[in-house]
């Protein structure tokens, strides 16, 4: 699915005008010294292991999901970028009771 999205967004790239690098061409590539995760939509929870810069979609996250697919995804598409593989879940403030008297 990973790799569908990445083909798409380059087919939409590819009609929209011209570049003077070929669409899709990696310019700059920064592995992260540690992995990230970050939500896609319609795909889900991915981790990331390094950005980039490509002709067509700067700045972009390489990703994988949990299938295995490896594809370069444009910042903007990848959702809630984080160390842990988990969200926020809960409050952020919680009440403590005291029994009344």
């Amino acid at each position: 699915m990973l790799l569908a999205l990445a083909k798409k967004l380059r087919a939409e790239v590819k009609a929209s005008g011209s570049e003077n690098l070929p669409i899709g061409t990696l310019t700059v590539i920064s592995p992260y010294p540690q992995l990230r995760y970050g939500d896609v939509d319609g795909i889900g929870l991915v981790e990331i292991d390094a950005t980039g810069n490509m002709a067509g979609f700067s700045p972009v996250e390489r990703c994988q999901d949990e299938h295995g697919e490896t594809a370069w995804i444009p910042t903007e598409l990848v959702r809630n970028i984080r160390l842990q593989p988990f969200g926020f879940t809960g409050s952020a403030t919680t009440r403590s009771r005291k029994p009344a008297k």
